[in-house]
């Protein structure tokens, strides 16, 4: 019996189709939702590192000052995550398996990058900087001291009107702060009292003094 078992299965197999497959040279037919290596379209790419920070294999590097993209397909783990996180939908999951390779390497595509527009410098900003290194610790402590100064009071011009004090020492009189009278005033003033002339002294016997004058 089971020779007869036998000989059908080699009887069949002879005029059916193998069930394995002659790899490499022939592949089989991969599947519609198959993993198989990242591809970046570069033109589309703008180097923003969105898939360097969410994969978990550390397979991306973006370099933007160079113009960049690599990774390495060995250490990629065909998660896709890249695939979603890119805001320029310019990453892709192709079905077909990374190449195979006698050694190990990454894959490195290049973008030039336009170059930024230099800012415009301000050059008085720029000066003020400089004078701003350029004090010394010394100057700018001058600086702070005369600015928290308290100012002192103007001197009145009636003062610098005011004559010169005599040298002699003698103390000068203050100045009278009435008013001038009026000629009404004048008039109706009381005159001045005279000065009271003193008697004349009698002189002893056998001298004789000299009479005083009214003025004395």
């Amino acid at each position: 019996m089971g020779g007869f078992k036998l000989g059908k299965m080699t009887l069949r197999s002879l005029v059916t189709k193998p069930a394995t497959t002659r790899y490499p040279y022939e592949k089989r037919e991969l599947y519609p939702a198959m993993r198989g290596h990242i591809v970046n379209d570069i033109d589309a790419c703008i180097l923003c590192g969105m898939c360097v920070r969410v994969c978990p294999a550390d397979a991306l590097e973006v370099d933007r000052k160079a113009g960049d993209w690599t990774i390495n397909p060995y250490s990629c783990v065909q998660c896709a995550n890249c695939v979603r996180a890119c805001p320029k939908s310019s990453l892709s999951m192709e079905r077909e398996s990374t190449p195979v390779a006698s050694k190990m390497a990454k894959v490195t595509l290049h973008k030039d990058m336009p170059a930024k527009p230099a800012k415009a410098a301000k050059p008085a900003a720029k000066e003020a900087k400089a004078a701003a290194k350029s004090v010394t610790p010394a100057e700018e402590t001058a600086a702070k001291s005369a600015a928290t100064r308290v100012p002192e009071k103007p001197v009145a011009a009636a003062s610098a009107a005011a004559p010169a004090a005599k040298p002699t020492g003698e103390p000068t009189a203050a100045p009278d702060a009435r008013p001038a009278e009026t000629p009404s005033e004048k008039s109706t003033a009381a005159p001045a009292l005279e000065k009271p002339v003193q008697p004349a002294q009698t002189p002893a016997s056998g001298t004789s003094a000299p009479a005083q004058s009214d003025t004395e």
